[in-house]
């Protein structure tokens, strides 16, 4: 057997359960490593709060350690006769407190420097460091806030040596509460980096350090104190400097992927924060996933092997059946397949030898179908055809023949049939491209077009293009000829008064809108004559209703004399007519056609009977009376009636107009 994941089905059946057990081993080993990851993260997380907290409190305890150092000096200063004695001005200390501040100072290595400063002003009037006596510290916040009480000044550089120091203050009292001194104790950071360097709970990687409000590091695990005046930039530095506490992971200030926790000492107003390398915490998990794999790897191989035995085992029925199936194929019905089991393999061997069985009556069905689905297209009266994608024309039923008058040997492409049925090049490009876009959608949608028919008369299809299988597709044509004229029709008599053969109300109004923008866009005029025709009812009641129409239409007639092509005569009901004159370059235009329909509309003397006693005729001007057709018309209108009231058989235009016109016309 050819191992070919192709060709050979038992090739197939190991490769995909190897796919299958790869992507379970992998899914698997993603799973125990993610989970293992945040189990040694927050594990990590929890020793990094640990020393934290212990740092923080280390911190605290040596912080209160010297305040109450310096409490028990000041009670002891207190006592002395040269700080009692400058009560009332500057402390005099004497020997006897320089004592007392060196005597401290010698048996605190973490003491840089003490001193006393005077109750106001801050000077300082005794100190370890005879230098620093007579400065003064008054902006100081260790002697601001150690006035009030105990105090700490978190890490600056010393005035004098300009080397970082933590201050803690505090004031020095007598009985009765009143202000003595303030002394004051410079310490050294040793103690700190001492507390700092401590890498209990961090592991190899792990470290803690202190940056101060300015994200100068005070003291760090990895650093010494003279290289570590510098400033420290990562995002748990940025983030405890804004206030926050809490935990994350971040690149470190050394450039170093870290988990982090960070804290906020409001007190010393600085941040403390403890670090380990994402390497060194999430190894665990590392190595866990990486045994869980080799493991799965083993075992899938092994039973690899069992699923390539297995797989023989079962291709050999199939195999069986793929030679009978190529048998049939080949046009042998008689061809079967040995049935040697009673298994699903065995059932697919039967149920191939009775579908070969079924083949011979499947043929004669098809080809009863085939003959007689030929004679529906056959006789169909919608035009059928097939065509390929390259718009060669395979087939055409005598529908399609009678629609576009051309027989298949006549038209043997979509080309030769555009040329036929269009006159126009542009016509013709049109149609060729419109088919050509259609054969490339799942569902286009139907065109409707006109031709030309071989006869010569004018005609309309609609067409649709339907894919069939491979890379042809059927056009299905319908003879929309007649549909068209009767669409014609009644769109007619929708839009037109049936006796006069006017346009009517809702065809006037969408013509005056046309003019009334086309008015805007060019800056010309627009004109209404209002025309109602005097006597009207009198003369229908005294002739008759046939009389009367006979009048409608002959008005009709000789409005229609006297305008432009351009300009719109309509009916809107009755005795009521309006023109509508657009693109009048001065409104005076309008009136002489008032004059002229006034004037064809007063004849009471004509054959067959009284037909005209004159008319009524109001004018209004677009932009002047109205820019919309309800002002205009109503404008018009209102003139109209003016002239009815003043007689009749007159031309009247809407108040108000320009001056130098005529307001009205007899």
């Amino acid at each position: 057997m050819r191992w070919s994941v192709r060709k050979s089905l038992v090739a197939r059946l190991v490769s995909t359960y190897l796919v299958l057990s790869l992507v379970v081993i992998v899914c698997v080993g993603a799973a125990s490593w993610l989970v293992s990851r945040e189990l040694l993260k927050e594990a990590a997380f929890a020793r990094l709060e640990t020393s934290a907290r212990q740092k923080e409190t280390d911190l605290a305890l040596w912080v209160e350690e010297r305040l109450r150092d310096l409490n028990l000096m000041g009670t002891l200063l207190a006592k002395q006769p040269g700080i009692r004695a400058g009560a009332q001005g500057l402390p005099k200390p004497g020997a006897e407190t320089m004592a007392l501040l060196h005597a401290y100072k010698a048996s605190q290595q973490d003491a840089r420097e003490l001193l006393l400063l005077a109750p106001t002003g801050g000077r300082v009037v005794a100190s370890t460091e005879p230098a620093s006596v007579g400065s003064y510290r008054a902006s100081y916040n260790f002697y601001l806030q150690g006035r009030q009480g105990p105090a700490v000044q978190s890490v600056y550089p010393s005035p004098d040596s300009l080397t970082p120091v933590l201050t803690v203050s505090m004031p020095v009292k007598d009985e009765e509460g009143q202000l003595l001194a303030v002394i004051a104790m410079h310490l050294t950071l040793e103690p700190i980096a001492q507390i700092i360097r401590s890498r209990a709970g961090l592991g190899d990687t792990g470290e803690t350090y202190l940056v101060d409000s300015s994200s100068l590091l005070v003291a760090s695990g990895r650093l010494d104190m003279e290289s570590a005046q510098r400033k420290a930039h990562s995002e748990g530095v940025v983030q405890v400097l804004s206030g926050k506490s809490g935990r994350s992971l971040y690149v470190s200030d050394a450039g170093v992927r870290v988990l982090g926790v960070y804290r906020w000492m409001p007190a010393y107003q600085m941040a403390l924060l403890a670090e380990m390398s994402q390497a060194e915490a999430f190894a665990p998990a590392n190595r866990l996933a990486l045994t869980l794999v080799f493991v799965a790897l083993v075992a899938a191989v092994i039973l690899a092997a069992g699923v390539y035995a297995l797989s023989r085992r079962l291709a050999r029925p199939v195999l069986d059946v793929t030679r009978a199936a190529m048998a049939v194929a080949g046009g042998d019905l008689t061809a079967r397949a040995p049935v040697e089991t009673t298994d699903e393999l065995g059932n697919l061997a039967r149920a191939f030898n009775a579908m070969t069985g079924e083949l011979s009556d499947l043929y004669e069905r098809l080809e009863l179908e085939g003959r007689e689905r030929g004679a529906i297209l056959h006789g169909s009266f919608d035009g059928i055809a097939v065509v390929g994608k390259s718009g060669a024309v395979d087939y055409c039923n005598p529908g399609m023949e009678r629609l576009f008058g051309c027989t298949l040997p006549d038209t043997p492409s979509l080309a030769v049939l555009a040329d036929r049925i269009f006159t126009d090049s542009e016509e013709r490009r049109s149609f060729i491209t419109t088919l050509q876009d259609d054969m490339t959608r799942d569902n286009p949608p139907e065109r409707v077009f006109a031709f030309q028919h071989k006869s010569g008369a004018r005609r309309w299809c609609r067409l649709k293009v339907s894919p069939m299988h491979g890379d042809r597709m059927v056009l299905n044509a319908q003879d929309l000829t007649e549909i068209k004229a009767s669409e014609e029709r009644v769109r007619h008599m929708a839009l037109h008064d049936h006796l006069t053969g006017l346009p009517n109300r809702q065809l006037f109004l969408d013509r005056l809108d046309q003019a009334l923008r086309r008015a805007k866009r060019g800056g010309v005029n627009v004109a209404i004559l209002y025309i109602d025709l005097d006597h009207f009812k009198g003369l229908n009641d005294a002739y008759g209703h046939a009389h009367g129409d006979r009048v409608l239409v002959e008005t009709s007639l000789r409005l229609r004399a006297c305008v432009r092509e351009s300009d719109t005569v309509a009916r809107l009901g009755g005795d009521e007519f309006v023109i509508i004159l657009p693109d009048l370059v001065q409104v005076e235009d309008a009136l002489p056609v008032a004059e002229k329909v006034r004037h064809q509309l007063f004849d009471p003397d004509s054959g067959g009977g009284r037909l005209f006693l004159g008319a009524s005729v109001g004018v209004a001007f677009s932009p002047e009376h109205g820019q919309d057709q309800d002002t205009l018309l109503a404008r018009a209108d209102a003139a109209m009636y003016e002239a009815k009231r003043g007689g009749g058989n007159a031309v009247r235009v809407a108040f108000p107009f320009r001056q130098g016109q005529p307001a009205e016309a007899d």
